[in-house]
């Protein structure tokens, strides 16, 4: 809606174009309780450059993943990541004075996959006291249904499954940001 009112066409047609794509993707892989890795990967890169064209590259981003998994055609829960990319960019990344950095880094060991979103926000104490002063609290529905999945993965497979959260502090012991890292089986097509 910016660029359409600041009349910036090019602008408005890219990002309505991938946010087109995006919302095929979600709605094809939605039909499926597993999609592939590669498939997952689209939708999140196309996620996060438009929240980079929207914040104006207030942060940057680095996705990570050996091409042995992609090859492997590894299977995930659709959306599993873009939660947790979502919550990082807006409620740590946002609140930054200077540009921030998310990370996503995705490998294997023994039968496990490991999912690992790190930024160098504001952290969630900060962000708490943020929050808890504005008027707007908002709930995130992404990360809680995500956690629920997880859960539920867990408990029909023999592997383990898993989201930790942890908090990253400076030398000053002020949050640094924050680490999310997501275990759960490895699953093949």
């Amino acid at each position: 809606n910016k660029f359409i009112l600041q009349n910036d066409k090019l602008q408005a047609s890219e990002y309505l174009t991938k946010f087109s794509r995006l919302v095929r993707l979600i709605l094809e892989n939605s039909k499926e309780t597993l999609s592939s890795l590669e498939s997952e990967l689209e939708s999140l890169n196309l996620y996060l450059e438009l929240e980079t064209l929207r914040f104006q590259g207030r942060f940057k981003y680095k996705i990570s993943v050996p091409d042995e998994l992609l090859d492997a055609e590894v299977k995930v829960p659709p959306l599993i990541i873009q939660p947790f990319a979502e919550n990082a960019i807006w409620h740590g990344l946002m609140h930054k004075p200077e540009t921030g950095q998310l990370d996503i880094e995705i490998s294997s060991e023994s039968d496990q996959l490991y999912i690992r979103i790190t930024d160098n926000g504001i952290g969630r104490e900060k962000s708490h006291q943020m929050e808890s002063k504005s008027a707007i609290m908002h709930k995130s529905m992404g990360q809680q249904i995500t956690m629920e999945r997880i859960a539920l993965l867990g408990s029909r497979e023999s592997a383990k499954s898993s989201i930790r959260i942890n908090d990253l502090m400076a030398s000053d012991g002020k949050g640094a940001g924050t680490e999310v890292i997501i275990e759960m089986p490895l699953m093949y097509d």
